[in-house]
């Protein structure tokens, strides 16, 4: 066990150190280029005032940076989380899970099971943090979709009293809590900046990959080329966005059984284990000496999560 300790200590100090060293030689690499976050931010925050303006900024003048972005899986997956953190920030805070992950392991595991802490470690610490955004992804997601029909009849009675499109993004971003309220408040910013209203909601778009978004913004791109009547369009497109709402909550209760079933399935054997070994804390010691007992607890486990995966699948309806 001391030997395990040593290694993984090795390996988590040598991990911190490349990634510090990664992190100075980006920011170097970007100073060189004059490129100052900070000082742009500082300046933006004065004009446009507070966090707000910080995550314009940051996306305005990260247009550089979004390319890189976007084109890594994590760095989309932050993005759309709406997470402050950046990718390499991101890869850090899954180093650092991954190394607590391994000496947690090393500990717990008995005898040679310790030898799977290393490679259960490594899956469980990245997996953790990607779950982790998953979640966060999926309920911000939600909850603008949500929100989306309400801001639609905002944009929709701010036009029948005359405003301009521009003045409804601000009566939505003042009325409605986040993520929406937010994400719109962006939006009349850059409009307000110069930014064209189509292009505002693309990069919107972007950062809320919702097919509802993509609908209004397909909405706002006629009206604006080939002119019509966009109260109009409006009041259809909410009206549609509700029934499709409403259809996805009668699907999600139907299949909710068997997304159940897919969890308790995979975590009965696991409980069952654990309420053995409370009850007979010897009842594995003869499968433990098995040479063949570290690869089948690896199978187990694949298989298990598997299932939650294949049940999930088949409980997933589009609508």
């Amino acid at each position: 066990m001391p030997s395990w300790f040593a290694l993984v200590l090795g390996i988590a100090v040598i991990a911190a150190c490349v990634a510090l060293l990664t992190d100075a030689v980006l920011g170097l690499i970007r100073a060189s280029r004059g490129i100052d976050d900070e000082a742009v931010h500082r300046r933006l925050a004065q004009a446009a005032g507070g966090e707000v303006a910080s995550r314009l900024v940051r996306d305005a003048d990260g247009r550089s940076r979004r390319s890189t972005q976007l084109s890594s899986a994590l760095g989309r997956l932050i993005l759309e989380a709406g997470s402050p953190i950046t990718p390499a920030q991101g890869w850090i805070i899954a180093g650092l899970l991954t190394v607590i992950a391994v000496l947690a392991l090393a500990f717990l595991l008995p005898g040679r099971l310790s030898l799977l802490s290393l490679p259960l470690g490594v899956l469980v610490g990245p997996g953790l943090a990607l779950l982790y955004l998953v979640q966060v992804r999926a309920a911000r997601i939600a909850r603008f979709e949500e929100q989306l029909p309400e801001a639609i009849d905002l944009v929709i009675r701010s036009l029948k009293i005359g405003h301009p499109l521009s003045v409804s993004l601000a009566v939505i971003a003042r009325e409605l809590p986040a993520p929406i309220g937010s994400e719109f408040d962006i939006a009349h910013n850059k409009v307000s900046y110069g930014l064209p209203i189509p292009e505002a909601f693309r990069e919107m778009s972007e950062r809320v990959p919702l097919a509802d978004l993509r609908y209004l913004i397909a909405a706002l791109q006629i009206q604006e080329e080939a002119g019509g009547n966009l109260i109009e369009s409006l009041t259809k497109l909410a009206a549609v966005i509700r029934e499709r709402f409403r259809m996805f909550r009668k699907v999600k209760a139907i299949t909710a059984e068997g997304r159940m079933s897919a969890w308790l399935l995979s975590a009965f054997p696991v409980l069952i284990g654990f309420g053995i070994k409370m009850v007979k804390p010897d009842y594995f010691d003869h499968a433990l000496q098995s040479d063949n007992f570290p690869v089948i607890a690896v199978i187990t486990g694949v298989l298990l999560v598997l299932n939650i995966v294949v049940m999930n699948a088949v409980t997933k309806i589009k609508v």
